[in-house]
């Protein structure tokens, strides 16, 4: 087998006694002095499994033990070098994703949050769409999900129902798309029952994403639900999270996001939330991206469990100062959708959904698209097999009818292009965003002289003042060490910008139309200041690359 690939192995035994989703099953590997524990998952019909992903080469040895086995299993096996394009698990270094190998992730992101939920034609038109798009990252959900133009009831769930309990039918008129809270627990579900059909089909949807190089970051919970899942119990839910780790955690392409919007999960409390995060911290051996996605306000991402922020936000102007705060990657997973949906959340023009990812993208965060586009309308109307008339792909996938997503795979172009990541360009009035009154007064106190005198009536203004202002005149600049800088100008209808480069290298200045795509070269061998000219249109940007092997005098 191959590095950063996932193995499975079964074994035999009889059914479990107790819990079918805290299977005794377990594992050791071994590669010289180094071994990796981990728990197994009973998968039905006497049949136990485990699953590892190696990230190292060379030769393993295994045995699995467990009360149900008739006897310990052991064995060996070799894993080679991975295979071209196969570069394991993304994890953050600094305010940067990066996979194992060390190769860097630039990820461009997208949203279906209810795709394992619909039809088998629906999902494999929505696989074929992702195929051709720019994105390489979902965001989509274990549980289903209740909300406008999001009604249908699944073909299974993740667990079967209480023995004695009444089946329901979970009419979409029974709740409103909003979050409910119930003093009481709800017992229909039973989480030491997992339903298989459900769990074997989310496989299957795993596989596919993995097959196509998409990252899935998996919503473990969230509040629009009809069905109960949103009120589990703390105890409940520890025992799902349990069997989740255990079937999952080997995929090598999966991150961990602990909820959608989790400050509306009304029957969770954030010791729930901190609870969550350490138990998945301390049961997935392979260490995978771990955040929680707010509606209002921010999960703290200082908590150490935590890797990444994930913020749903339009102060786009404060990802830098987000990133100097916490030192983590910092993702804008929501940030509105291109559509037309009557709802004020969904109905961005594309052009504004493609700026929203250029600045995001030029201070070295990571954007989250959506389409929300209203179904019967000219640009939701879709002639497909499915023959599902409500389809709106935030929701449920289908195919993208957007201006975005190409504009999208341009800007993914240009940063795959650079030698390494983004990092916010300082040195601009922007940065005092997030400061504290005394940082900008020590800022002051460096000024050159002349430009101090202009700082202290800035000083004036408290810390939300500043915020508030220096965020609608943001310069959105980024660079590459001095290897690469890249300026982009949103709204701004310029004839020209300058561009401040190292005097002592030479570098190739192109402007690109973000909108139509394009790409000119206006200057090569340039240094120190230069003055690009542009057309006068919006949506502008400057590349400069430095040319290699060239140093000016």
């Amino acid at each position: 087998m191959r590095q950063y690939e996932m193995l499975e192995l079964s074994a035999r035994g009889a059914p479990p006694e107790g819990s079918e989703a805290l299977s005794a099953v377990s594992a050791v590997f071994r590669r010289g002095g180094e071994e990796t524990r981990v728990d197994g998952f009973y998968a039905g019909n006497g049949v136990y499994k485990v699953r590892f992903l190696p990230e190292k080469t060379g030769a393993y040895r295994y045995e699995i033990t467990g009360d149900a086995l008739a006897a310990p299993q052991r064995g060996a096996f070799t894993v080679d070098a991975a295979e071209r394009g196969k570069h394991g698990p993304v994890r953050a270094e600094g305010i940067h994703l990066r996979h194992a190998d060390g190769t860097w992730y630039h990820g461009f992101g997208t949203t279906v949050y209810a795709l394992a939920h619909q039809s088998e034609a629906l999902i494999a038109e929505t696989m074929e769409t992702l195929a051709a798009s720019p994105f390489n990252k979902l965001r989509t959900c274990v549980f289903p999900k209740h909300y406008t133009y999001n009604e249908n009831n699944p073909a299974c769930y993740p667990f079967e129902r209480r023995a004695g309990v009444p089946e329901r039918a979970f009419p979409a008129s029974e709740t409103p798309p909003v979050p409910q809270k119930r003093e009481t627990r709800d017992d229909y579900w039973d989480v030491n029952r997992p339903c298989y059909a459900f769990w074997d089909a989310l496989d299957r949807r795993l596989k596919q994403l993995e097959k196509l190089g998409i990252e899935t970051d998996l919503i473990l919970f969230h509040p629009y639900d009809r069905w109960g899942f949103s009120n589990l119990s703390q105890e409940d839910s520890l025992v799902y999270l349990s069997y989740l780790l255990r079937r999952i955690a080997a995929y090598p392409h999966v991150w961990w996001s602990l909820a959608n919007e989790y400050d509306l999960c009304l029957n969770k409390t954030d010791d729930d939330w901190r609870t969550f995060a350490r138990f998945i911290a301390a049961h997935d051996p392979y260490r995978h991206l771990l955040s929680n996605h707010n509606c209002f306000k921010l999960w703290d991402p200082a908590e150490k469990e935590i890797t990444h922020v994930s913020w749903q936000t339009r102060e786009l102007s404060r990802v830098a100062a987000a990133q100097r705060r916490w030192n983590k990657p910092v993702l804008v997973d929501e940030c509105r959708y291109e559509g037309n949906v009557p709802e004020f959340w969904g109905n961005v023009s594309g052009a504004d959904m493609t700026s929203r990812f250029w600045k995001v993208t030029v201070q070295g965060g990571y954007c989250t698209h959506g389409e929300t586009f209203l179904p019967g309308t000219a640009q939701g109307g879709r002639a497909t097999a499915t023959g599902e008339a409500d389809v709106v792909w935030w929701a449920k996938g289908g195919k993208l009818n957007g201006e975005s997503p190409e504009r999208i795979r341009f800007l993914r172009e240009i940063v795959e292009s650079l030698p390494g990541p983004l990092e916010p360009l300082g040195g601009g009035l922007g940065d005092v965003i997030g400061m504290s009154d005394g940082e900008v007064q020590d800022m002051i106190d460096h000024a050159p002289p002349g430009f101090n005198h202009f700082l202290a009536r800035m000083a004036r203004m408290n810390e939300a003042e500043r915020d508030r202002f220096f965020g609608i005149e943001y310069q959105y600049r980024g660079h590459v060490g001095e290897d690469a800088y890249l300026y982009y100008l949103d709204d701004q209808c310029a004839a020209a910008v300058q561009v401040e480069l190292p005097a002592n290298r030479y570098y190739r200045v192109e402007v690109l139309d973000t909108w139509a795509m394009t790409r000119e070269t206006v200057a090569e061998h340039a240094s120190g200041t230069v003055r690009a000219a542009l057309p006068g249109r919006p949506y502008m940007a400057v590349l400069a690359v430095a040319e290699p092997h060239r140093k000016s005098v």
